[in-house]
C-alpha cells in the first residue's frame, strides 16, 4: 500500500521507464476507504506496523501511508488522486531508511512530474536537494494508491490487468501487472477469510490476498523474497 510495501526497493535506484497502459477499471463506488492497520511480520516475528487509508475529498482522493520497520526504517508518505480518472496530483514522502534521509515533494500535471527530492546520508554535513523534473506518462497511477484501488478492481480467478504506475522512491514509471491466480482462505490476526491472491508483478514483486466477499478487503500483502508479510489487524473498537 504506497510506497509501501517499500521495502527491497533501492531508494537511490531507477526503475526501468514504462509504456503508456489501459487505464485500470476501478470501480470508485467499491473501493475500501478508511483507516486500516496491518502488523509487519519478518522471518516470522512482528518488526514493525503499516497504516493505510483511503480518504474522499469531493473530487479528490487522498492516500495516507506509514510504514515501519524496527529499529531504524519509517516511511510516511500522502498523496492525492483525481476520484474519476485516478491519475496523481501531489505526493509528498518523509523516509527515514537507517539513518539515511530521503523526502519527496512531488506535483502532477496532465504534462509533467515536477518537484525536489532531499537527501541526507548518515555522514553527510548538509542536505542535498534536487529538483525533479520527467514527462508524465498517460494513464499511470501512484504505486501508492494501487493497494487501495486494487479492492474496486472487478475480480475473479484468471483476471489480469497490466498498467503503468509511478513509484516516489525508484523515481520513476515502470510497468506492473497484477494477475489473480487462485482462492485460499488464509488467517490472519483480523480473521480468517477466503481471499483471492493476486500476484502483483512489479518492482519488488507482492501477493496480495483480497477477500472475496464484497466489499472486497485487503487482509495480507507479501513481499516476494524478502521473507516479509503485512497481515491485516482488527479495527479496534468503536
Amino acid at each position: 500500500m504506497r510506497n509501501s510495501p517499500l521495502l527491497g526497493l533501492s531508494i537511490l535506484a531507477a526503475s526501468a521507464g514504462a509504456a503508456a497502459a489501459d487505464p485500470l477499471p476501478v470501480d470508485i463506488s467499491k473501493v475500501e476507504f478508511g483507516p486500516v492497520r496491518f502488523q509487519l511480520v519478518q522471518h516470522e516475528k512482528v518488526a514493525g506496523e503499516m497504516f493505510y487509508e483511503l480518504e474522499r475529498r469531493g473530487d479528490e482522493i487522498v492516500i495516507h501511508d506509514g510504514t515501519t520497520l524496527l529499529p531504524d526504517v519509517r516511511e510516511s508518505l500522502t498523496a492525492v488522486i483525481d476520484a474519476d480518472t485516478l491519475a496523481p496530483k501531489s505526493l509528498v514522502l518523509d523516509g527515514d531508511f537507517s539513518r539515511t534521509i530521503l523526502d519527496a515533494d512531488l506535483q502532477f500535471n496532465d504534462e509533467k512530474v515536477s518537484g525536489d527530492y532531499v537527501l541526507k546520508r548518515p555522514a553527510d554535513t548538509a542536505k542535498t536537494k534536487t529538483p525533479f523534473d520527467m514527462d508524465m506518462l498517460p494513464g499511470a497511477v501512484l504505486r501508492a494508491s494501487f493497494f487501495g484501488l486494487s479492492t474496486g478492481l472487478p475480480l475473479e480467478e484468471g483476471v489480469s490487468y497490466t498498467f503503468s504506475w509511478f513509484s516516489s522512491l525508484a523515481r520513476n514509471f515502470a510497468q506492473a501487472a497484477f494477475t489473480v491466480t487462485d482462492a485460499r482462505t488464509i488467517e490472519v490476526p483480523a480473521g480468517e477469510f477466503e481471499t483471492f491472491v493476486g500476484e502483483l508483478k512489479a518492482q519488488p514483486e507482492n501477493v496480495i490476498y483480497i477477500t472475496t466477499e464484497t466489499p472486497h478487503r485487503v487482509v495480507r500483502i507479501d513481499v516476494i523474497g524478502q521473507d516479509m508479510r503485512f497481515e491485516r489487524l482488527p479495527a479496534p473498537a468503536p
